[in-house]
């Protein structure tokens, strides 16, 4: 049983009204569905009272009220999960009977389990003559989605969203579910719920349609969402009736933030105004220093693998001929755009990323709460970003640091090697004079013998005259303390150099 976790007893926590998203392919009904139980169904209306659009309203069915998300396609609930606001109790999955299961619907299906969300399927679109609800039941089935009549344990109902056969039948169901998945909260609890849209209103200012999800929402309370907050000064139900409280699991238009909040924002109460202020500019800060902290593109040898993701088709057109450009740039690494689309990431993306050991980039798009969890379950970096010239500069960066380092040396003495005094498994004492420039006790060497190099070696401790020195110049003799790759011989040149890494730049 899922309850809203804070101190309290259990007699405190009673049965709440179930929350329910309609979801599915596109055309195959959920708008029709939704309008049908508007009209004939929503709580003391009449038939077609509800002419706004909020977000949610409540069905009154038996006696019993069932919350509904009325919201346009995946969106709003993608961005309540990515939140982390669970809001929604139950998915009810409309697939139609004569199109059968198609990508979205297997989107759903996807998001319910990782979500743990329980299903309801409704087969829709029986009335038509092409209908086929047993093709849709196996198809379900090759997805993992059991129904009842094969023996499975999810429940489907046939239904026509046109002519409202089987929705009575299916709003019995969802009741059955919710008594048996006891959905609760405390109504005298601390106040928590979650916005589900927010406009800005013509003489109003912001306005958002939030739902209830603990505790009891009333005028004058302090709220903050995110970045909005304020003192309530208004409250409406879904029909737009004045009311002075809402109750958990119950939609309402609340009038009085600072600013609209974002789909899926959390809100809850303050005691003060200037509590309330202190913790939206908390939420902003962090939101900054989210953005700059990206996780970073994730490169592979000499390749850099892209799956990128856009808002819209021409954003995706400036940055395919920006990554263009900085892939005529470098022979060296490897720029490939491996997929490309426009909308929201999901989990192909993430599969098609860890195929190809790449980096999704999203352009003022995000990831569905599914491909979150398969990215971080399949280690795979999502990018986010809302302007492009940070796209190109992060990609520049990454391509940088794939290029070859160029190593610059430069010769700073020359030792001819008079006498070999000791030798250790480790390490040789040998004896010397400086020929050319200078020898230091940081530097490396190489090891030359009749031209040609035969070891390479570091120094250990350097000494002049007996004495420990930092560097000893031309014309004076020296002591060595070495580690070398091969043997010192007497005879031997000691070419000293040091090496400097130095950064290279794209063509």
């Amino acid at each position: 049983k899922r309850e809203l976790a804070e101190p309290g007893t259990a007699a405190q926590f009673a049965l709440r009204s179930p929350i329910v998203a309609v979801m599915g392919h596109v055309d195959h009904g959920k708008t029709t569905f939704l309008d049908t139980l508007r009209k004939t169904n929503v709580a003391g209306q009449e038939a077609g009272a509800i002419t706004q659009h909020i977000g949610a309203y409540q069905v009154d069915h038996k006696g019993k009220l069932i919350t509904f998300l009325d919201t346009p396609g995946h969106e709003a609930f993608t961005q309540m999960r990515a939140r982390g606001a669970n809001v929604t109790d139950i998915i009810i999955l409309v697939v139609a009977a004569d199109d059968g299961v198609k990508p979205q619907t297997v989107e759903v299906i996807n998001r319910a389990r990782l979500a743990n969300v329980p299903l309801i399927v409704a087969i829709n679109k029986i009335d038509k003559p092409d209908a086929n609800p047993d093709r849709v039941l196996q198809q379900l089935s090759e997805q993992g989605v059991l129904v009842e009549a094969w023996g499975g344990k999810t429940i489907s109902v046939p239904v026509s969203a046109k002519t409202g056969q089987g929705l009575e039948q299916l709003l019995d169901y969802v009741l059955l579910l919710s008594e048996v998945e006891g959905f609760k909260a405390n109504a005298r609890g601390e106040l928590v719920g979650t916005v589900i849209e927010s406009h800005q209103a013509r003489g109003q200012g912001p306005v958002a349609t939030v739902i209830v999800q603990n505790g009891t929402l009333k005028i004058g309370d302090i709220l903050v969402a995110g970045a909005a907050y304020g003192k309530i000064k208004n409250l409406e139900d879904a029909r737009g009736e004045k009311i002075r409280a809402a109750a958990p699991a119950m939609p309402a238009i609340v009038i009085g933030l600072s600013e609209t909040p974002q789909t899926g924002d959390i809100f809850h109460e303050v005691k003060t105004i200037d509590e309330a202020r202190t913790l939206t500019r908390a939420y902003q800060n962090q939101v900054r220093a989210r953005r700059m902290l990206r996780p970073g593109l994730v490169a592979s040898g000499k390749t850099l693998n892209l799956v990128i993701k856009a808002d819209v088709q021409g954003s995706l057109g400036a940055i395919e001929q920006a990554m263009e450009e900085l892939k005529s740039r470098s022979e060296e690494v490897q720029l490939n755009i491996i997929d490309k689309g426009v909308g929201q990431i999901s989990e192909t993306d993430v599969l098609r990323a860890e195929s190809a050991n790449a980096t999704v980039i999203g352009f003022n798009v995000t990831p569905n709460p599914p491909a979150v969890a398969l990215a971080k379950a399949k280690k795979i970096n999502i990018d986010l970003y809302s302007v492009i010239y940070e796209l190109i500069e992060d990609v520049t960066k990454v391509m940088v640091s794939m290029l070859s380092p160029e190593i610059v040396r430069t010769n700073i003495g020359v030792a001819k090697i008079l006498a070999v005094f000791r030798t250790d498994a480790n390490a040789q004492i040998v004896g010397g004079r400086v020929e050319e420039g200078k020898i230091t006790d940081k530097d490396p060497f190489r090891v030359k013998r009749g031209g040609l190099e035969v070891g390479t070696g570091e120094v250990k401790e350097l000494q002049s005259n007996k004495i420990k020195a930092n560097d000893v110049f031309q014309g004076s003799e020296f002591g060595l303390k070495a580690q070398v790759s091969d043997k010192i011989l007497e005879g031997d040149v000691l070419e000293f150099f040091s090496e400097e890494v130095k950064t290279r730049k794209l063509d």
